[in-house]
């Protein structure tokens, strides 16, 4: 017998099934189908009956077994790039699939409840920090604790950036709940890059020229790594090697807690776009040890990603599907002009002269709201809790537009960025 549900986030499936004492020692497969994409396949096993039972558990997909529990567990996951131990990864097919069973002892009436619970490919935002270290380099916390604080930080995505190392890219224990994207950070003499989604993006970090940089930067990119100007407007490690000799595509404007130096990166930021630049805004804690003021997830980087995993959520980031926000339960913003999104380019038909830009928040905040274009600061009103949905109609002969909110900071009682946005760009050559 089976039972199907489905609601906005899971597909879950209930199969019931007897097993009589005659077919003890065989296997049985149990199959359901995955009949759209999905990112995570959930089985768990409830043995019922009378006497000692006992039925090992595995999993099989199109393309054959994905993995075998045994009798160890009675619960697995797969996803593509995570699973519980004992489970390959790889992407989860459309297909066929089957909870493979052995019937290794049978003492009585046996019978077996086998829930299977998809989870959709959907759209979703999904938040994180781009900037930590552990152990692998100069941070008193093991891998391990800095995935406790992370989740208990609420984290939902980290990015392990240590400096000008590989190691804790295949130290880490992967997590059901936790996104984990390999990276690091290659820290020179005279400025800092994170490398995101290569577990061994480059081979040297040694740099002395910029020369080296840019064949260290060119090997990152050939090898498919996410490449990102941190803090480079800091005070004592700023991006010395001349930001103009480079073409960097994403750019950390909001490093720790806000100070100056993310004012100069933002500023800089803005002159970029202006300049008709698409670098896309990231922030990161740059979170090392104990510290009053330097939190995880603070800022946090928010991604609309369809897929909970490190490609997912560096896919997102290539779109520009990126919201910057002080905290982990700060406000996110998002952006919509004609149908089209956040890092999206929209195309204004000739004859017209204004465009309505949809905004919208989630966790709205009392703040500031500011909107800005090419030409500069265009709209500033005041934000209130119940505004989750803003329009302006705007001028459609700039760049972009993109929006910030600013408030008191909780802890220093100063004025600061509640949430930024990265722009929607406006294509200058009309169709």
């Amino acid at each position: 017998m089976r039972q199907h549900k489905e609601n906005l986030e899971t597909i879950s499936l209930m199969i019931n099934e007897k097993i009589p004492k005659e077919i003890e020692g065989q296997y049985i497969t149990l199959p359901f189908e995955v009949f759209e994409p999905v990112q995570e396949i959930k089985v768990h096993l409830e043995v019922l009956g009378e006497g000692e039972n006992v039925i090992d558990l595995g999993l099989e997909g199109p393309d054959g077994l994905k993995g075998w529990s045994g009798g160890a567990r009675r619960s697995l996951f797969v996803r593509e790039d995570r699973a519980t131990p004992g489970y390959t990864l790889e992407k989860l097919k459309k297909g066929t699939w089957g909870v493979v069973l052995n019937a290794y002892k049978i003492g009585g009436a046996c019978r077996v409840e086998v829930t299977v619970e998809m989870k959709p490919e959907s759209p979703q935002w999904i938040k994180g920090d781009l900037h930590m270290h552990s152990n692998h380099s100069d941070s008193p916390y093991s891998l391990s604790e800095v995935i406790t604080n992370a989740k208990n930080a609420g984290l939902e995505y980290i990015a392990l950036t240590d400096h000008n190392t590989f190691s804790q890219n295949e130290a880490f224990e992967p997590q059901e709940d936790l996104v984990i994207i390999p990276a690091v950070e290659l820290t020179t003499n005279r400025g800092h890059s994170n490398f995101y989604g290569v577990k061994r993006p480059f081979n040297d970090f040694r740099c002395q020229t910029i020369q080296d940089v840019k064949r260290i930067i060119s090997e990152g990119k050939a090898n498919n790594a996410l490449i990102s100007a941190n803090h480079p407007h800091c005070d004592n490690c700023w991006w010395d090697w001349g930001l103009e000799n480079f073409d960097f595509e994403y750019v950390e404007i909001w490093n720790g807690p806000w100070s100056d130096r993310n004012l100069r990166a933002l500023n800089w930021w803005h002159e970029q776009l202006v300049k008709g630049k698409r670098i896309i805004a990231l922030g990161g804690s740059d979170k090392h040890g104990p510290d009053e003021w330097i939190k995880y997830g603070e800022p946090t980087t928010a991604v609309e990603a369809s897929i909970h995993s490190p490609q997912g959520i560096l896919k997102a980031i290539e779109k520009g599907r990126v919201s910057i926000l002080s905290t982990p339960k700060g406000a996110v913003i998002d952006l919509h002009i004609n149908g089209r999104n956040m890092g999206d380019t929209v195309r204004i038909p000739e004859d017209s002269t204004n465009v309505n830009l949809n905004v919208s928040i989630q966790n709205p905040i009392y703040g500031t709201l500011r909107v800005y274009s090419s030409e500069g600061l265009c709209v500033e009103q005041t934000l209130e809790l119940e505004d989750n949905s803003l329009s302006f109609s705007l001028k459609s002969d700039v760049q972009f537009y993109r929006v910030e909110v600013w408030g008191e900071d909780k802890r220093s009682l100063l004025l600061s960025p509640q949430a930024i946005s990265n722009p929607i760009f406006i294509n200058g050559s009309r169709d």
